[in-house]
């Protein structure tokens, strides 16, 4: 079965693909090359003067000759260099400014929750059953259960179907067999709104926009796998993992041995909770199959029923239909748990790989757990204020309206998120998690395809943000020896984020050769 925890992809690759710039509609945070021209580097830096003293000026003047580049003529720029350990600015350009963060705001979730909450925290699944009066065994020697069988999210963002296969094993290892009632779904460790703020502002299909529940599975998203037929004509096989009830496909896509291959894969609400996948178009003859990932409707129904047939698969029958309501808070016994891998890793794939998910379940924990159940977007916001007030940033000075940083919600300016990420250095409790989460530069994350080559190569661990418009980059420079550099660049109504992301990278090898000199030598 299907792995999906974190990856989304969310394009097809049969075939030539045009995408059109949309407002506000996410980006790859990749760094990969697209038709864009990025602007090429100067063609002679200075180098940097073996007095350190001199060095300031000489960086000073040449950001400004790169934040001043005609690529970003018309661009709104907020940027922020500090000296990691003092705290002292290395260099300010409308650094008070607050601009659209993108995804940088996932650098303030990620380190909210890593104190709030602890980088050892685990969100925990469990499966209850009502508890006999005298004492006894809740399932009965003759494997039954009496009563309903209770499942209790926390709001896990990682739980997979293959979680669940675990925990129905777990109930068959102990006997159970036939549960005289039905299966009931406890989401109310979040409130029942699944749709983050500002999420509204478009209503396509695609994972990124994938509800928020308690009950989650699979990251709230299907993955369709589309394969070739054998021949010409041939439909495709189209396959849905999970393979779950709550899933309804329809549709087709043809096989064709040349011309334009675009299959279009989407889902929409087919009632009862139920989500319907829609497939059409064509898939070219002899590619290779290919995987989609699109939204479910209703989060703790596609966890329910997935589960239910989980059960039934391990020879578990339930008597009822299923329902989604609250668990008696007494007279239940545990049956089986699932936890999930500790916080430190779920935010290792948060900062590198950007997932959207991931952040606004994270948030609302925050709130479930910081300010009380059941958690909502708002008491999420809360418990990050209180851990921004504590650092100087007053929450009259920001607006944060999710915890991904999806379209026009949030604002930030340079020094607000370099504070932050300064501060959560400086933090030892979590300062291994917080730098481990950030892209290392040329090796992985949204940050493999970026500074390759270059003086920056592995001295930078950043967080990209990328929507139309909007290009940013926050993090860590460093060089061996020497003490790093915090750094956030924000560029709004960039006319390209390619020309944008080309310029974030000369400036972070210019902070690079800054603390040692000898790097930009041997590039």
């Amino acid at each position: 079965m299907l792995r999906h925890k974190f990856t989304l992809i969310c394009a097809f690759c049969f075939g030539p693909l045009t995408v059109a710039a949309q407002p506000n509609r996410p980006a790859s945070d990749s760094g990969a090359t697209t038709l864009s021209t990025a602007p090429a580097p100067p063609a002679f830096v200075p180098p940097p003067p073996a007095n350190p003293a001199e060095r300031p000026a000489w960086l000073k003047a040449r950001l400004d000759a790169v934040f001043a580049s005609p690529a970003l003529a018309g661009a709104k720029v907020s940027v922020m260099v500090l000296d990691a350990e003092s705290g002292k600015p290395i260099y300010g350009r409308n650094e008070k400014n607050g601009l659209n963060a993108a995804s940088n705001v996932k650098l303030v979730t990620t380190a909210a929750a890593l104190a709030l909450l602890g980088p050892e925290f685990r969100w925990k699944t469990a499966v209850l059953g009502l508890a006999p009066a005298e004492g006894g065994r809740a399932v009965n020697p003759a494997g039954e259960l009496q009563g309903d069988l209770f499942l209790r999210a926390s709001g896990d963002p990682t739980l997979t179907a293959q979680d669940l296969a675990e925990l129905a094993s777990e109930l068959g290892a102990i006997g159970l067999r036939k549960v005289r009632g039905g299966l009931v779904v406890d989401a109310t460790a979040f409130d029942s709104a699944t749709v983050g703020p500002s999420y509204d502002e478009k209503s396509d299909s695609a994972a990124f926009r994938a509800p928020s529940s308690a009950a989650s599975l699979n990251g709230n998203a299907v993955a369709v796998t589309v394969t070739p037929g054998p021949t010409a004509g041939a439909p495709a096989r189209v396959v849905l993992d999970p393979p779950s009830s709550n899933l309804v496909l329809t549709g087709r896509v043809m096989t064709a041995a040349k011309g334009p291959a675009a299959p279009v894969v989407q889902t929409s609400d087919a009632g009862n909770g139920q989500t319907r996948v829609t497939v059409s178009g064509r898939v070219r003859l002899g590619c290779e199959p290919r995987i989609v990932l699109r939204r479910i409707v209703q989060p703790d129904l596609f966890l329910g029923q997935t589960f239910k047939q989980l059960l039934q698969k391990r020879g578990i029958t339930i008597d009822k239909p299923l329902r989604v309501a609250a668990a008696p808070k007494d007279g239940l016994r545990t049956l089986a748990t699932h936890d999930s891998p500790t916080l430190a890793v779920v935010v290792h794939e948060l900062g590198k790989r950007s997932n959207n998910f991931v952040a606004e379940q994270i948030l609302r924990t925050l709130g479930a757990e910081v300010m009380g159940r059941p958690g909502t977007w708002q008491k999420g916001l809360d418990a990050v204020a209180r851990y921004l007030d504590g650092m100087g940033i007053g929450k009259a000075s920001y607006t944060m309206r999710n915890g991904s940083g999806l379209y026009e919600s949030n604002r930030f300016s340079a020094e607000q998120i370099a504070t932050v990420i300064r501060s959560a250095m400086r933090d030892f409790r979590i300062s291994g998690e917080f730098l481990a989460s950030l892209a290392v530069s040329g090796a992985d994350g949204t940050l493999a395809n970026r500074m390759a080559g270059s003086a920056a190569e592995r001295y930078v661990r950043a967080k990209t943000g990328t929507l139309a418009k909007v290009s940013c980059l926050s993090g860590v420079a460093g060089a061996p020896g020497q003490k790093p550099l915090v750094f956030s660049f924000l560029m709004n109504d960039v006319r390209s984020p390619v020309e944008a992301r080309a310029l974030q990278d000369q400036a972070t090898e210019l902070m690079v050769g800054f603390l040692d000199p000898t790097l930009l030598e041997r590039r």
